[in-house]
């Protein structure tokens, strides 16, 4: 499965190459860009397809990831043409979700030694909002724990007026806080991640923020339960 992962965000770093190449190059490789980006849809889709089994967390979690790299493709392809793709705006069970990425990067996290534990509280963990945008998000927290941290990374999850996901790591801690990084001034290994998540929970009428910790950088994000009103952002 990590080799399917690997091979969908190849293409969509292809995809992404090619969008830079159109930058230097104009309208003619602005086509090529188009192009390009569809005909990553069509084996990404193939591959989501064969990884539709819900009954298993990690395969759907792979699945998510692939679905992202899918995005990220018609993201460049929508750059090309001076648009913004638009947020979907369905019900996610975010406790479903949150289980598939612990999945995933856990089994990438005990490759070097490591691991990861979550805590989910009781309670409705659904909001309402794009289910991409909110994997992008937590997907990049987990991986910088995991890329950046040290120790155990605990995910704990919580449901109440919000949804709060938090991510803790017993690393070097952030260099600067979120808000720092993810403007863009002093981003360092994990500030380009970081942009990323803030972007996305944005997007999703969220936030994203750092907490107070004895050790380590923990990372948290609150999501209004079952009314996520997501932005068009411009």
């Amino acid at each position: 499965m990590s080799a399917l992962l690997a091979a969908g965000w190849l293409l969509a770093v292809g995809a992404a190459s090619l969008l830079l190449l159109e930058r230097r190059a104009g309208r003619s490789t602005a086509e090529r860009v188009v192009r390009a980006c569809h005909e990553l849809r069509g084996p990404l889709t193939t591959v989501l397809l064969a990884l539709d089994d819900p009954t298993n967390p990690r395969t759907s979690a792979v699945a998510g990831e692939l679905a992202r790299a899918r995005r990220a493709a018609d993201e460049v392809s929508a750059a090309v043409a001076r648009r913004r793709l638009p947020d979907e705006r369905r019900p996610v069970d975010v406790a479903e979700l949150v289980r598939g990425l612990v999945a995933v990067h856990d089994a990438l996290a005990r490759r070097v030694g490591r691991r990861i534990e979550l805590t989910v509280a009781p309670g409705p963990t659904i909001v309402v909002g794009d289910r991409a945008r909110l994997a992008q998000a937590l997907g990049n927290l987990l991986q910088n724990a995991v890329e950046h941290g040290e120790g155990i990374v605990r995910v704990r999850l919580h449901a109440g007026d919000d949804v709060r996901i938090e991510v803790h790591d017993d690393g070097p801690g952030l260099a600067h806080p979120v808000a720092t990084l993810a403007a863009g001034s002093r981003r360092g290994l994990r500030g380009r991640g970081l942009a990323i998540a803030h972007e996305a929970v944005r997007r999703q009428g969220g936030s994203l923020r750092s907490a107070p910790a004895a050790r380590g950088a923990r990372l948290v994000v609150d999501l209004p339960a079952g009314r996520v009103r997501g932005r068009a952002a411009s």
